[in-house]
């Protein structure tokens, strides 16, 4: 998808771009049970011993019910279109530029009017999915999170959060007394949720990144076997180039430099990826400070009915 926005861009004199997708679909239906038989073996481990790292990407160290993907991978090899339409978003989704723009056209429209509604304020409407949103600050810092009224889970993505209020101008107000009471108990669970978060970023351990086990091996392989001419502060430098959060492009990169065999040639080749690609050491953000339960500020919120109701 990268390379087909490098094609049609602005000002390209080509009236019409046409782009192929080859999908390679031999074998799906084997590789997609393979996986699921791997999510359930990690929640199962998960659940009976736990699971510290992540196993599968996206996957944390639960069950997840991936038929989304399964469905999407199923319409790319019907050959439908939507999915790169809309670029894997449900129709009528918004981007966070799109939320961006309607802010702004808000504040335009609005703007004296928002600033002056009490914190805490809030109101409702009708939704897919009923529950409660709260948007809350600690500082300058801004948090959201959704609470669905029948599931233990909370959504803590910015954009999945605000797809759940999604609304036009002229969207009635529905606002009953049973959603109004819950939404103090609601309140209290995103508070204590935004809490946690809070204090799991004060922790300087919580901070370190998770390193791939193959850019690990990388940076040995360095230390063992110092390229010439390399001193003792720049081969520090370099190991801790490697030994950082990179994603798969770059790793996939430093294990074609490495090959097969740990030896001085391999260790050289990746000390001239690590300077080609101009790789830095991980710098570990600073820790938040502690704060206290109620130094997590209530904005606004806003109930959700079912529509189904």
């Amino acid at each position: 998808m990268q390379r087909h926005g490098r094609i049609d861009r602005i000002g390209s004199p080509h009236n019409d771009v046409y782009i192929w997708c080859f999908f390679p679909d031999q074998r799906l239906e084997a590789l997609l049970e393979l996986e699921g038989r791997i999510r359930r073996k990690v929640a199962q481990a998960a659940a009976s011993v736990g699971v510290e790292h992540e196993v599968i990407p996206g996957a944390a160290t639960s069950d997840r019910v991936f038929t989304e993907t399964v469905e999407e991978i199923e319409r790319l090899k019907k050959e439908d279109p939507t999915l790169l339409e809309t670029a894997g978003e449900k129709s009528g989704a918004q981007s966070g530029e799109a939320y961006r723009q309607e802010l702004r056209k808000g504040m335009e429209k609005y703007g004296k009017l928002i600033e002056d509604l009490p914190w805490g304020s809030g109101s409702g409407l009708t939704g897919p999915r009923a529950g409660h949103l709260f948007c809350a600050r600690v500082g300058d810092r801004v948090f959201l999170r959704f609470l669905p009224l029948e599931a233990e889970t909370i959504l803590r993505d910015s954009l999945a959060c605000l797809r759940s209020i999604s609304c036009a101008e002229e969207t009635p107000r529905v606002l009953s007394d049973g959603m109004r009471e819950r939404a103090y108990a609601a309140w209290a669970r995103a508070r204590q949720d935004i809490f946690n978060e809070w204090q799991f970023s004060t922790d300087p351990a919580n901070l370190q990144p998770r390193i791939r086990p193959l850019l690990r091996w990388a940076a040995e392989m360095v230390r063992k076997h110092p390229a010439p001419g390399v001193d003792q502060g720049e081969l520090d430098r370099i190991v801790d180039s490697i030994e950082a959060p990179w994603g798969a492009r770059i790793e996939n990169q430093i294990r074609e430099a490495m090959g097969e065999v740990a030896t001085p040639e391999a260790a050289a080749r990746v000390v001239q990826v690590v300077r080609r690609l101009g790789l830095q050491p991980f710098q570990a953000p600073e820790p938040l400070p502690p704060i206290a339960p109620e130094e997590v500020t209530l904005i606004c919120w806003m109930a959700v009915e079912s529509a189904a109701a």
